[in-house]
């Protein structure tokens, strides 16, 4: 069953990636909290500095490590 093993890598390596930062997506401040959340139900979030209150944010994702080849 390939696609199980698949599967499950996916999950074991999604399950230990570190928190990435995120940033209030109206003034890009970095001072963004999670207001609430309530299960299967979107998070809020809430800009201390802007005021902005929603469940989108902006998530900063670490670049992969490898060299792009020369043609």
């Amino acid at each position: 069953m390939p696609r199980l093993d698949d599967i499950l890598d996916i999950l074991k390596k999604s399950k230990h990636q570190r928190p990435r930062p995120v940033f209030c997506p109206n003034c890009q401040s970095p001072k963004i909290k999670l207001k609430e959340s309530y299960g299967i139900l979107p998070q809020m979030y809430h800009c201390e500095k802007c005021g902005y209150e929603g469940p989108l944010i902006l998530e900063l994702e670490p670049e992969d490590s490898e060299e792009p080849e020369e043609p």
